[in-house]
């Protein structure tokens, strides 16, 4: 090494931050670590949507035979625009919801 190098070496240290190996290490792992995050964040998304999808199947095969009871009662309700009244407050019911959903769900990392 020359004596301007040495010096330059001296005076501006040998910390890691001016190493680009290391640099380029530290950002692969921050790269890393972000992509983690969001794999589980879907993973949990999909996760909650596999286990909402099943609840809903199991309700409707537990209420079925209610359904057919109640089938009758909703044929003869009154209608709004051709749809039985039970089945459009059913439908804003669950429109409700996900908007609900939508407002109070957590900003992805």
């Amino acid at each position: 090494m020359t004596d301007p190098q040495l010096s330059s070496l001296f005076a501006d240290g040998t910390a890691p931050d001016h190493d680009p190996a290391f640099t380029a290490q530290v950002a692969a792992e921050i790269g890393r670590a972000r992509l983690r995050t969001r794999l589980l964040a879907l993973a949990l998304q999909a996760a909650m949507v596999l286990t909402l999808a099943g609840a809903l199947f199991v309700a409707g095969r537990l209420i079925e035979p209610a359904l057919v009871q109640l089938a009758p009662l909703v044929e003869q309700s009154p209608q709004f625009m051709g749809v039985p009244v039970p089945l459009v407050l059913g439908a804003l019911l669950v429109g409700l919801a996900l908007r609900a959903r939508r407002r109070l769900r957590l900003r992805p990392v």
